[in-house]
């Protein structure tokens, strides 16, 4: 089943047949699984709810962690009992960077500003727009060479809280009929040492977007066909990322990782995200700035 049809509509949840409250969560570390989840869910569910994102630990079951904010919750609503649990702010978010948690009425963050960044030539990655006659980058996506980009900011010269959606557009062309795209977001401090802090993912020939349901900080592809890509011709791609949150120190720099393969995880959490198919045959990716 590569496309969404009868199979896939069976397994989506159908939001509008819940009626009771909700009180959803994960941690930023399970962006492969859990995280996008909670998001979609907060947007979708139209009853009572609450929203949780916690810093990047595998709770352990039965997340005991979280038991006295259980307690609060099913003493509110199983016993009538008044907490206060449905008077303190909606969504509690732990931002990677502080050890600090930040309260808000709203996901996105009413407070939001949204920033664009723009691929440049030399690994640059800058809130400037593009210059004259700028080029591209490229490389090589095969079984013995597993290539990829890496574009990053300047040095933060003040401390640069980032919390929120994020998406990827790339014009790009490649010398194949299709591309897999896996884009981290890095955090990399003054030492060069690297933190994957998201992820996102595409494959090219479902790179069609349904205007109608996408908002400008989410594209919603569709997946209900497959279009084959020109070799050499440039495409648009509209990537998601999933949501982070994260304070960049200053002397810090954001780092994107462009690739078609997954790197090895370093961490166990990062398994959930990893195991994505590799492509068999041979093709060179080209990356517009």
């Amino acid at each position: 089943h590569p496309f969404y049809d009868r199979f896939w509509e069976e397994r989506t949840v159908k939001y509008e047949t819940i009626k009771i409250p909700a009180y959803i969560g994960a941690c930023w570390g399970t962006y492969g699984m859990h995280l996008p989840a909670a998001f979609r869910s907060w947007e979708k569910l139209n009853v009572p709810k609450k929203m949780i994102i916690g810093p990047p630990i595998y709770l352990d079951r039965p997340v005991y962690q979280l038991q006295y904010e259980a307690v609060r919750w099913f003493d509110h609503w199983m016993k009538g009992i008044n907490t206060g649990i449905m008077d303190e702010p909606p969504v509690r978010i732990f931002i990677m960077g502080t050890n600090e948690w930040k309260e808000s009425s709203d996901w996105p963050l009413p407070e939001t500003k949204w920033t664009p960044f723009y691929l440049h030539e030399d690994g640059l990655l800058s809130e400037h727009e593009h210059w004259p006659n700028e080029g591209s980058d490229s490389f090589e996506d095969s079984p013995w060479m597993r290539g990829h980009l890496k574009f990053s900011t300047p040095p933060m010269v003040e401390n640069t809280e980032v919390a929120g959606p994020i998406t990827l557009k790339l014009y790009a062309s490649t010398t194949d009929t299709e591309v897999f795209w896996i884009i981290s977001l890095l955090e990399i401090d003054p030492e060069g040492n690297e933190k994957l802090l998201t992820k996102g993912w595409l494959r090219g020939s479902h790179r069609e977007i349904d205007v109608g349901r996408s908002k400008p900080w989410e594209p919603f592809h569709p997946h209900t066909k497959s279009v084959p890509l020109t070799p050499g011709q440039i495409h648009e791609f509209d990537i998601s990322l999933v949501p982070t949150g994260n304070l960049f120190k200053a002397g810090s720099r954001i780092g994107l990782k462009i690739s078609c393969t997954d790197d090895e995880p370093k961490n166990p959490l990062e398994l959930i995200a990893t195991g994505s198919l590799r492509r068999t045959s041979m093709s060179r990716i080209t990356v517009y700035h």
